[in-house]
């Protein structure tokens, strides 16, 4: 019974974060775990031969999410997308006033983060190559 607990109560917690998708290429057919979806920053240099996949707005109560979730769930579905990498471009928490809103009226307050997935080629990872032999 625990056990079913806690599984309702992470799969609670991981629902509360959504992700809208603007796609830009469908890529949807070779899908990528989400750890294998890496992260870069707006500074970093990314490689000339990625390609836009999609763009990705996060959601997510600040109740009961944080960054960490946030970024995880735009990874996920980049992946889904057949992305392996995103842009984060920033995750922004809730002003005070809106925060106090959310409090005086029940309602709660939202976080906000802003992604772009990506193609990048050279981050995929290497085919193994199989050599077949013929049995006589």
């Amino acid at each position: 019974m625990r056990t079913l607990i806690a599984i309702a109560a992470g799969a609670l917690l991981a629902g509360c974060v959504t992700v809208g998708t603007s796609v830009l290429m469908d890529r949807s057919a070779t899908p990528v775990p989400q750890q294998d979806v890496y992260v870069f920053f707006p500074d970093d240099s990314i490689a000339p031969s990625c390609e836009r996949v999609a763009i990705l707005n996060a959601q997510g109560s600040t109740d009961y999410t944080n960054e960490s979730q946030m970024i995880d769930k735009m990874r996920e579905e980049a992946g889904k997308l057949g992305a392996n990498a995103i842009v984060l471009q920033g995750i922004e928490d809730p002003s005070g006033a809106e925060r106090f809103a959310g409090a005086l009226f029940g309602t709660g307050s939202d976080r906000d983060g802003q992604s772009i997935a990506l193609w990048c080629p050279e981050r995929a990872p290497a085919r193994d190559t199989l050599e077949v032999v013929r049995i006589r």
